[in-house]
């Protein structure tokens, strides 16, 4: 192996200028043997080299050629795994390496020609190995542009292609013809598979104006229906979009041209080959695809997987605006087009494709954009009105129970019936003027409930639970009141020497009205602070309504959805969400625009599948219309 350490360009000696304290092995022969080193013949220690070091010889692309071309075995296995490796950075230019090129395609084909003639037994792995390094080769060069014009340009390669797919087609999703010689290769051709369809991916953009019954546009599309492999379901799609481009003397080039051309003598020709592209176009594959094989290409947008949907648009794309003429319509591609929708849509029949695309079209438009997911409004605040009238002071006496609330609290055992009972006709308060007497609640409570305590002992229902003694009942108050306390006032009466007691509870009063159970369990637990600030509102003028906190409000919420960070652009759009919105448009423009059914059933069904999202969604990001993303008129098929 030749030494990694550099070899110096200068031939000057360097004298140190102390030379008395150096060995003088450095200025003898030691000095020679060291500058020898860095010449080709000898090494360290003046070991001579192999003739040849140093010295590559031919390039090793030549090196490959007399390889292959000697025909020895294993001068052609390093030759095709060179390739092969080497064409990770392709490096072959195929019209000026045709000998390679050549080469390569008898390689690829080799073992399938034995096929083809029956030769079974004569397939071996060497065989295989060289057919799958050289479609490697192939696969990998040409993804440069020049090497794939001059693939699509080799007179009977597309046909080679075409029998090594259609064997491969049939081993893999027709049993019934594999042959029992080649079931020990079952790895080398599921391999071929993927790489012949990698091949053809960029070949097919060379296979225009292909006809109804043209075997790889067949071929593919049986694939196509029956892989379940995702990568080569992708794959083939793309080669089947590519096979659907046309090129006819109709494109507008061609008419400037033809415009530009006063040629009269060729006129007559002109108009030939106008008609001969005419019948070829009218002809074309894409009217080759059936109702079943188009709903299952659709289908698979139902699957949540970017590298799928985006294959699928762009085939659609493809089908949709292909300008191949059809025979209904051979003059005219907008109508032709037109029929194809309909086709495509099944309209007529099913309406499944329709369904399925007007249901995953408007969600792909809007998928992996930066949106504000649709919530729920915030609540608008509690509108708490002042009072009415100015009759609104605390009643002197307790409410009476509602019959409802009364037959409930009837069944109710003590101490729950008298909690329940204070919290439905009494609430809290912080007034310090509001004072109800002992003796006025406890009679209150004794009247509500005299049906138990009035009904003698034998014919009193024996489910009534007897009522809470007096001392027992006042001191519930307190409980079922926390703010509330129990107070003795000492009143001193003109004329009297001794001074009378007052027993009071101070912190409630009596409600106008009773309330619910629900209602009044959660006002008696309310803080202080709660209870105050809705009593200092009955100091305002009545029928006061708090309108600057509900601006307030409303003006917050509006903030949100148009703040800049929630805006989209149309930079913001992938090539799945603009391919989306293209079929969207056109199919809203051509269907749900022009529908003339009475029952609107196109329009029906696009409502039926976008009406409970697409609004919130646009409501909460507002600048999806105004970047043209969605188009405000077709929010109208959604009322």
């Amino acid at each position: 192996m030749p030494s990694l350490v550099p070899i110096t360009t200068s031939s000057r000696t360097i004298v140190p200028l102390n030379s008395s304290t150096q060995s003088a092995s450095q200025f003898g022969f030691g000095q020679y043997q060291s500058i020898g080193a860095n010449y080709g013949l000898y090494g360290s220690y003046a070991q001579p080299q192999a003739i040849g070091t140093n010295h590559r010889g031919i390039s090793e692309k030549s090196r490959i050629i007399m390889a292959l071309k000697s025909q020895i075995l294993s001068e052609v296995d390093w030759a095709l795994q060179s390739l092969a490796r080497n064409s990770i950075q392709p490096y072959l230019q195929f019209e000026e390496d045709n000998f390679i090129a050549q080469e390569l395609i008898q390689y690829l084909y080799k073992p399938y020609q034995l096929v083809h003639d029956k030769k079974y037994c004569s397939v071996n792995q060497s065989t295989l190995t060289h057919s799958l390094d050289a479609l490697l080769t192939l696969r990998n060069s040409a993804q440069d542009l020049s090497n794939q014009q001059w693939l699509s340009q080799i007179t009977g390669f597309k046909k080679q292609l075409i029998d090594i797919l259609k064997f491969l087609s049939g081993w893999f999703f027709q049993p019934a013809k594999k042959i029992d010689e080649l079931v020990g290769f079952e790895d080398q051709f599921s391999e071929t598979l993927a790489y012949i369809i990698d091949l053809l991916e960029p070949l097919t953009c060379y296979y225009i104006n292909n006809s109804k019954h043209d075997v790889l546009f067949t071929t593919l599309l049986q694939i196509l229906c029956v892989t379940d492999d995702k990568n080569l379901f992708i794959n083939t799609l793309k080669c089947v979009s590519h096979l659907l481009i046309t090129w006819h003397k109709n494109s507008k080039g061609s008419d400037e041209d033809d415009e530009n051309s006063d040629d009269n003598d060729t006129g007559n020709n002109q108009a030939l080959d106008q008609e001969e592209d005419d019948t070829k176009i009218t002809n074309n594959c894409v009217d080759a695809l059936t109702d079943s094989q188009l709903e299952h290409i659709i289908n698979t947008l139902l699957v949540g997987d970017n590298d799928l949907n985006n294959a699928v648009l762009d085939f659609l794309k493809m089908y949709l605006f292909s300008e191949a003429l059809h025979n209904d319509h051979p003059n005219s591609v907008k109508d032709s087009q037109r029929f194809r929708l309909r086709h495509l849509l099944q309209l007529s029949t099913t309406r499944a494709n329709y369904e399925t695309l007007v249901k995953q079209l408007p969600l792909l438009l809007v998928s992996n954009l930066p949106l504000s997911e649709p919530v729920k409004p915030q609540p608008v605040p509690n509108t708490i009105l002042t009072r009415r009238t100015q009759h609104s002071n605390a009643p002197l006496a307790a409410p009476e129970l509602t019959k409802d609330l009364y037959r409930i609290m009837l069944q109710f055992p003590e101490p729950a019936r008298a909690t329940t009972w204070l919290h439905c006709c009494y609430e809290p308060t912080t007034s310090e003027e509001v004072e109800v007497t002992q003796i006025s609640i406890w009679k209150s409570y004794e009247t509500q409930f005299q049906e138990i305590w009035k009904v003698d002992g034998r014919d009193r229902s024996p489910n009534l639970h007897p009522l809470l003694p007096a001392v027992d009942f006042i001191k519930n108050v307190t409980k079922a009141f926390p703010n509330a306390e129990a107070k003795v006032l000492t009143i001193r009466v003109d004329g009297e020497e001794q001074p009378k007691k007052k027993f009071i509870i101070q912190g409630i009063q009596p409600r106008q009205f009773p309330v619910s159970i629900e209602t009044g369990n959660y006002e008696a637990l309310r803080s202080i602070s709660e209870i105050s600030h809705q009593e200092q509102l009955t100091t305002l003028s009545i029928g006061h309504f708090d309108s600057r906190r509900f601006q307030n409000f409303v003006a917050s919420e509006s903030e949100l959805i148009l703040s800049e960070d929630n805006r989209v652009f149309p930079s913001h759009l992938n090539s799945i969400n603009e391919s989306s919105r293209e079929i969207l448009e056109y199919i809203i423009r051509e269907v749900l625009d022009k529908e003339h059914d009475l029952d609107h059933v196109a329009s029906n069904i696009f409502r039926l599948h976008n009406s409970y999202w697409l609004p919130d969604l646009v409501y909460a990001n507002p600048s999806l219309v105004e970047s043209g993303i969605v188009n405000i008129e077709w929010l109208s098929y959604l009322l």
